[in-house]
């Protein structure tokens, strides 16, 4: 048990670091790639959120591997090396009770985690089947289900088979051109997965809960997911008047009904996204969306290979300073614990 304490608090303390360096780099490559690059711009974001957790695991796994050599890897024996140490705070009067918190913080953090995602994939799956058995397939759309709801929304049932649905007064409320544009942007979702990914952004937050720059990353990150899905609609004939018109529905058909708002809107507030996206679809011209996409695909793969080469030429230069942190960590946490 305290040595899954000790891997729990080096993932979230490693992830939250990692997280807090990559803030700003990511929010320069983000902004700089311009308002027609959101596919782009979600690549980056989505980036930003993993890299931090897998670096933490990645930690975990090394510290624990160190740890279990025992002595002869210990950078207090045989004179101090330099590194991190949590030596000091361990001896310090209250230590003990803060790095036991942290692990134990740590650990909550990782379970509430992996139950989101357990219980994401699970609801995703019944309120998919649940849908295609009560709902009736649209005219003009096959693939688009209409249900009965009790308020007017548009949404993807399901995660890795997603199904578009509408419900039946938001269809009414939509004229023909209106709702097609409705529809595609949906479409767009699905196809790109984005419900997995936000799932996953949401998970990798979770894992970084400890570093505010995670939470702004997967907010920022869901805003780049809906311009991606409104440029794909762009992109498919739809034009940009269909696409104000429907949001312009959408924004005022929820604006009566209470919406609890998640963690991240609590944390770091938006702007209302439809709002935002409607000024965007104003100031964007469409017929540059298909040359800008490969251009964003290209500024997303070159911000990755820059991320990971500087990650690895800094393990590679401290290597050693690395590893006497990581086993320094798992040592006094371990000991904490116990």
């Amino acid at each position: 048990m305290a040595a899954l304490l000790a891997a729990a608090a080096i993932l979230v303390i490693t992830a939250a670091a990692v997280s807090l360096l990559m803030a700003l780099p990511a929010v320069a490559l983000a902004e700089t790639a311009g308002p027609l690059h959101a596919a782009g711009r979600a690549r980056i974001w989505l980036a930003a959120l993993l890299l931090p957790p897998l670096t933490g695991i990645a930690a975990a796994v090394a510290a624990l591997s160190l740890h279990a050599q025992g002595t002869i890897a210990s950078p207090h024996i045989g004179g101090l090396r330099p590194h991190l140490c949590l030596l000091p705070l361990l001896d310090a009067p209250a230590g003990t009770f803060v790095l036991r918190s942290l692990a134990w913080l740590s650990l909550l953090l990782v379970i509430v985690a992996l139950l989101r995602m357990l219980t994401a994939a699970t609801v995703g799956h019944l309120l998919r089947r649940m849908v295609v058995a009560s709902g009736v397939p649209m005219e003009a759309a096959p693939e688009a289900l209409v249900v009965e709801l009790g308020r007017p929304v548009s949404f993807n049932a399901g995660l890795l088979r997603p199904v578009v649905v509408v419900s039946a007064s938001l269809r009414a409320m939509l004229d023909p051109e209106a709702l097609e544009a409705m529809l595609a942007h949906e479409r767009a979702h699905a196809v790109r997965r984005d419900n997995v990914l936000l799932l996953i952004a949401e998970v990798c937050a979770l894992l970084a809960a400890l570093s505010p720059a995670a939470w702004y990353a997967r907010g920022r990150l869901k805003v780049a997911t809906e311009e991606a899905a409104d440029d794909a609609t762009l992109m498919a004939g739809v034009q940009p008047e269909a696409v104000d018109r429907a949001l312009a529905v959408a924004t005022g058909t929820t604006a009566g009904y209470p919406r609890t708002p998640s963690l991240t809107d609590l944390l770091i507030p938006s702007p209302p996204l439809a709002e935002h996206r409607r000024m965007r679809l104003a100031q964007i011209d469409s017929a540059d969306l298909p040359a800008s996409a490969g251009r964003g695909r290209l500024h997303a793969l070159l911000a990755a290979g820059v991320g990971v080469a500087l990650l690895v030429l800094l393990a590679a230069t401290a290597r050693l300073a690395v590893e006497d942190t990581l086993f320094c960590a798992a040592e006094q946490l371990i000991a904490a614990v116990r």
